[in-house]
């Protein structure tokens, strides 16, 4: 017994809309044989895109099995889902979703690349399927530069790229003339008798009688399965081999995809300048606000070390006494100024001084001032991190004498 290549038991599809479940597929049981044409035809919103999205492995249904060669697809991951898409079906949209940075023959390239067929077969076949498809002179042409009906052709070929086992063609002359659509629809019956299973989604009964059976859809229900009696009773043709393409080994493939990709980017660069300038321009701003950020935080970070530095974190003052305000303190005697000499022996210290504080009056002229005079060694200004602005400081030989020397600060001058 044949396996059906097709097969749909109880399929439903609902979404959620707000607190409201939406059911668009009702229960649809379904059987597709390999080598049919079949026409999937219904009013807007009756559920019939919704069919072919399933049927194309491009969603899931919510519950029912849908079976491919025998193959349950609600066990695939997605990965696996897209290997059979690429490996099985080919798809043909009303709008033809063309890349218009590419010519005719790099969209129709576009699957092979991402099954890894090398780009020597993949140009073969390519100019191969678009010459038998009546533009053998348009290979280099942009979709802009092609009519409608040139453009859906070019999709058509996208389709078979991979073999194409499968068709599914989303409302293939939605977007055509009268002319173009039935030049399309030729080559839709052409490649039927090749072999392949074409399945069509149309709203126009006039395209469905093109197909061999119709199956109507209302309401996310089958109402009519029909053969077209157009076709007699010898309607469904034995499906033939179809060519497939041959991929190649995992190095070469990623590297071919590596240089296909950085192609691409560049082409894609280049047909949008503007774009392309602007996103240049916001990384480029982004990247210098960052920088500026952080210069402008390390900057503070500095100045705010230095400007702790300066506070003495790392002086330390030794007092008399037992404590700090210790009212005896002045009276006792154990702070030396040899003590001073000796801890800066120590290879730990940088400086140290003595430091003797007393009040007293300073009388210039008519004018007397209370202010504080310190006896200090001539290290007291390392220590303390003092800067000279105007002369110089005494030296050891002026401790020594007890030179008449002194160094004011600002207030007092």
């Amino acid at each position: 017994m044949t396996i059906p290549l097709i097969q749909l038991k109880q399929i439903t599809r609902e979404f959620t809309s707000g607190d409201s479940i939406i059911q668009v597929l009702k229960a649809i049981n379904l059987t597709i044989n390999a080598g049919e044409m079949v026409a999937i035809v219904g009013a807007s919103g009756s559920g019939k895109s919704t069919l072919m999205n399933i049927l194309g492995c491009l969603d899931k249904p919510s519950s029912g099995e849908y079976l491919l060669s025998g193959r349950l697809t609600r066990r695939l991951n997605s990965d696996e889902l897209a290997e059979l898409r690429r490996e099985h079906f080919g798809f043909i949209f009303q709008r033809y979703h063309l890349l218009n940075a590419l010519t005719a023959e790099g969209n129709v390239e576009m699957p092979a690349i991402y099954a890894g067929i090398d780009r020597q077969q993949r140009q073969q076949r390519a100019q191969a399927l678009l010459t038998r498809l009546g533009l053998g002179e348009k290979l280099t042409n942009k979709p802009t530069q092609l009519s409608g009906g040139q453009q859906q052709r070019v999709s058509i070929a996208r389709a078979l790229m991979n073999g194409g086992q499968i068709i599914l063609a989303d409302e293939p002359t939605g977007a055509l003339d009268k002319q173009s659509g039935q030049e399309v629809l030729a080559i839709l019956q052409n490649l039927h008798q090749q072999g392949h299973t074409i399945i069509m989604v149309t709203h126009d009964m006039q395209i469905a009688q093109n197909a061999q059976r119709i199956i109507e859809i209302s309401d996310g229900q089958i109402i009519s399965d029909t053969i077209n009696p157009r076709f007699g009773s010898h309607a469904i043709p034995s499906p033939k081999s179809i060519e497939q393409t041959k991929t190649n080994d995992n190095f070469t493939s990623i590297r071919d995809r590596f240089f296909d990709a950085f192609k691409m980017a560049l082409l894609s660069m280049a047909s949008q300048r503007l774009r392309t300038f602007l996103t240049m321009l916001g990384i480029i701003i982004g990247i210098a606000s960052v920088v500026s950020v952080v210069a402008l935080g390390q900057g503070s970070r500095q100045k705010i070390l230095a400007d702790i530095n300066s506070m003495g974190t790392s002086t330390l003052d030794i007092y008399a006494g037992s404590g700090f305000g210790d009212r005896n303190a002045a009276r006792i005697t154990t702070l030396r100024s040899a003590d001073a000499d000796a801890l800066k022996q120590q290879n730990y210290i940088h400086s140290a001084t003595p430091n003797l504080s007393t009040s007293a009056y300073f009388r210039v002229g008519s004018q007397a001032l209370t202010g504080t005079i310190n006896g200090v060694g001539e290290q007291f200004f390392a220590v303390r991190g003092y800067t000279l602005y105007q002369g110089q400081v005494f030296n050891h030989n002026a401790i020594l004498n007890s030179a008449q020397e002194a160094v004011i600060d600002e207030n007092t001058a």
